[in-house]
């Protein structure tokens, strides 16, 4: 009788004293993923991104806008690395030198070729259980956002424009995805 193989499990603590070798380490539920670097269209689309939220935080003194790579630890065994993370000053308290101890405001994770499947199911159900209040996985090849809340089952399919509501009283930050993906593709 054949042993069944043991699958190594991991915390977030032995990720951090990984190899700094240009690979991203993840772990959802300690199980590990390592990711490359990513291509162009991505970090354009994460810098994109980063000024359109940047601007709208700062200009509403909502709160910040961080990027990858740092690190969100939503559980002992799971700690990712979104492409853009919004914090809002609700949960600023969570925030320290070197991780956000806790779900975001929003992680915004854009596709990249080798991160589809990571990004639409792992992570996704990751953040919907520990309660990111909103999940967009960017994809710039088919120029599209899929918007997913806590509870979903299917995403929001957002081609032409998003809007995001930081809070109720202040002024949502509408962003034109035609004009965004121009700019990515330039």
């Amino acid at each position: 009788m054949a042993m069944p193989a043991l699958v190594p499990r991991y915390t977030a603590r032995e990720i951090r004293d990984f190899p700094d070798d240009r690979l991203r380490y993840e772990v959802i539920r300690g199980e590990l993923f390592v990711t490359p670097a990513p291509g162009l269209g991505h970090q354009r689309t994460v810098l994109e991104l980063a000024a359109l939220f940047r601007d709208y935080l700062e200009r509403n003194a909502l709160g910040e806008v961080l990027v990858a790579p740092f690190e969100v630890e939503l559980t002992e065994d799971s700690a990712v690395q979104p492409d853009v993370l919004v914090i809002l000053a609700d949960r600023s308290s969570h925030l320290t030198r070197k991780r956000l101890m806790g779900a975001p405001s929003l992680a915004v994770e854009v596709i990249s070729y080798t991160s589809k499947r990571t990004d639409r199911l792992q992570k996704r159900r990751l953040y919907q259980d520990e309660g990111v209040p909103e999940y967009w996985v960017v994809d710039p090849e088919l120029r599209r956002v899929e918007r997913w809340r806590p509870g979903d089952e299917v995403p929001e399919v957002l081609t032409e424009r998003l809007v995001w509501r930081a809070t109720p009283e202040v002024t949502a930050l509408e962003i034109d995805l035609v004009t965004l993906f121009a700019r990515v593709w330039r």
